[in-house]
This record gives structure tokens, C-alpha cells and sequence, in this order.
């Protein structure tokens, strides 16, 4: 009785593993390969890897050419393409932005009068529940991360903020001054 063997799932990660080292270059950078049962891998350049972890979106990303934003951003500044792909990158993931706002009644955008006071602008990840001081930066891992800073309900002393930047406004809803 003849009996058939079939690869083992790890005997399959393997071989494509060492299958798409060999087609690296000899510069190596983080790569993403699809293994024959759908699931991906990231292959970073120090021979490590490890599996992609559910990062997907249900978006089209060939439809963002420069100054088309899509419905769901906020509208009203001329962007490029590269940041539009960021700003609904970080809007799938669950990013939104709260503007600084106004704390007294002198204060206004470019006032420099350190007696000025403002509530601080911050991140918030409605999916995670996270919050974040700084703009969340993109990991090899394709996830935007934040440093879990809480600014909400805060507030300043100084003059006025800086002004937000296109990402800022992008994933804000109100308040704010165009982004130069």
C-alpha cells in the first residue's frame, strides 16, 4: 500500500521563506510575501521574519491622485498624493485628530503673548482606545503607533500652538487654520 505525504504547513513557510531570500537583493529591505495559503509574511532584512497581523483595508488605494480627498477627510487644502495614501491609512487603522483650541480670550493662531493659554491638540485611536502627544509614526509592520500620551483636557501657557500640518488637518473634523 503506497501512502502519499503532504508538506507539513511549516515544511510550506520554509520553503517560500528561503525561496524569496534568494530573491532578495543584496541591499535587503522589509519585504511582504503571500504564502500559498493566503496568509502573509514580513521579511525583514536581518534574515528574521515574522506573520502580517490582519492588516487589510477595504479601500481602493488607486483612486487617491493628488487634491482628490476622498469624502471621509476633511476637505479644504490642496495635498499630494503620498500624504492622502497616509492620512486614509491612518484613518482605517482608526487615527483622528483634535485641533488645539483657544483657552482664553486672547489667545488666537500666530498670537505669540506667552500670556495666552490653549487646550492642547492630540491623537486619539477609536479603535484602540489610545492616545498619542505626537503624530503616530508607521511601523515595518504596516500599524501606525502612538507614544500613549494623553493631552486631552490639557492645556498650555505660551502663545499659540504651531500651525497643524496636512495630516493634522486631514483627520480633524473642526477648528484649526490651514496648514502652509
Amino acid at each position: 500500500m503506497k501512502t502519499t505525504t503532504k508538506p507539513s504547513v511549516l515544511s510550506l513557510i520554509l520553503l517560500t521563506l528561503l525561496l524569496s531570500t534568494l530573491q532578495l537583493e543584496s541591499s535587503a529591505q522589509t519585504q511582504t510575501t503571500t504564502l500559498s495559503n493566503g496568509q502573509k509574511v514580513v521579511l525583514y532584512a536581518d534574515k528574521t521574519w515574522d506573520y502580517q497581523q490582519g492588516l487589510s483595508y477595504d479601500f481602493d488605494f488607486s483612486t487617491l491622485a493628488d487634491n482628490q480627498i476622498p469624502e471621509f477627510l476633511r476637505q479644504g487644502i490642496n495635498v499630494g498624493k503620498q500624504t492622502l495614501v497616509t492620512a486614509v491609512e491612518m484613518y482605517l487603522q482608526g487615527w483622528r485628530y483634535t485641533m488645539p483650541r483657544p483657552k482664553s480670550n486672547q489667545a488666537a493662531w500666530g498670537n505669540t503673548d506667552g500670556r495666552t493659554t490653549w487646550y492642547n491638540g492630540y491623537w486619539y485611536n477609536n479603535k484602540t482606545k489610545k492616545h498619542s502627544r505626537s503624530t503616530p509614526l508607521k511601523k515595518s509592520n504596516g500599524y501606525y503607533y502612538g507614544d500613549k500620551q494623553n493631552d486631552k483636557n490639557t492645556w498650555s501657557n505660551g502663545g499659540s500652538p504651531s500651525y497643524p500640518s496636512k495630516i493634522d488637518w486631514l483627520l480633524s473634523s473642526h477648528g484649526g487654520v490651514n496648514p502652509y
